[in-house]
């Protein structure tokens, strides 16, 4: 008896495991909607939280001029990274520099 229990429950782990990978992997970095909005920076921003538009690839480029001249948030294609703006909070384009805020839903 003592054997089929811990043979029961090794079997009921490894389930267990196996579901948790698969639910994880299966999902995408960015699993739900996500949206970007831009608005002009108040006062000195820190440096080391600033990227150039020019370090953005074409597509997060592209991405930061819809969303900078709207006043509504822009949703970001699955297939665009957001990475640069998650990671660092603002944008220096054109001698201005813009707060990036990214909401997830």
């Amino acid at each position: 008896m003592r054997r089929r229990h811990w043979l029961g429950l090794g079997c009921l782990l490894v389930l267990l495991v196996t579901g948790a990978y698969v639910s994880l992997a299966g999902q995408s970095s960015r699993g739900s909607a996500a949206f970007l909005d831009i608005e002009p920076a108040d006062g000195t921003v820190p440096e080391n939280e600033t990227v150039a538009f020019t370090e953005l690839s074409p597509a997060q480029q592209d991405l930061f001029e819809r969303a900078r001249n709207t006043t509504e948030t822009v949703e970001i294609p699955p297939d665009v990274d957001d990475d640069a703006f998650a990671d660092n909070r603002y944008v220096r384009y054109q001698n201005r520099t813009y707060e990036t805020i990214v909401a997830v839903s």
